[in-house]
């Protein structure tokens, strides 16, 4: 997709993580797979015959990952989510793109991971392994 025809207004992050939506807070949840993230938006596979229709409304549960200076964090978020897109995806599987009805919060920050020239290259796996 070039960046031309790109709609989106914020960078996303790409990981698979377990995804769980449904119609009624007391319900049965369906499962899907996280595709990408951001503060505003995520899209997921599911299955074809479990995939939620455009504009309808469904409550979601999933995880994601944090920015940390030090350690791995993980956030998670549970609200209701709309859905904007249901396309075709191999093996029977449907992407489904939905807007978050709250925005991840401020600390959520998908970076790209390319070495700043000032940040100081990581030491090689010997240096790590040396005693």
């Amino acid at each position: 997709m070039s960046a031309a025809s790109d709609r989106r207004r914020e960078r996303r992050i790409r990981f698979s993580w377990p995804l769980w939506f449904g119609y009624d807070p007391n319900g049965q949840l369906l499962q899907g797979k996280v595709a990408d993230l951001s503060r505003s938006g995520v899209a997921f596979l599911t299955a074809h015959d479990q995939a939620p229709a455009p504009g309808s409304h469904v409550l979601t549960r999933f995880s994601y990952p944090l920015e940390r200076d030090t350690r791995f964090a993980m956030g998670s978020y549970l609200h209701w989510a709309e859905v904007l897109r249901c396309d075709e995806a191999a093996y029977g599987q449907r992407r489904v793109a939905m807007r978050l009805h709250q925005p991840l919060p401020g600390e959520f920050a998908p970076v790209d991971r390319t070495p700043d020239k000032a940040e100081a290259p990581e030491p090689a796996a010997e240096q790590l392994c040396s005693v």
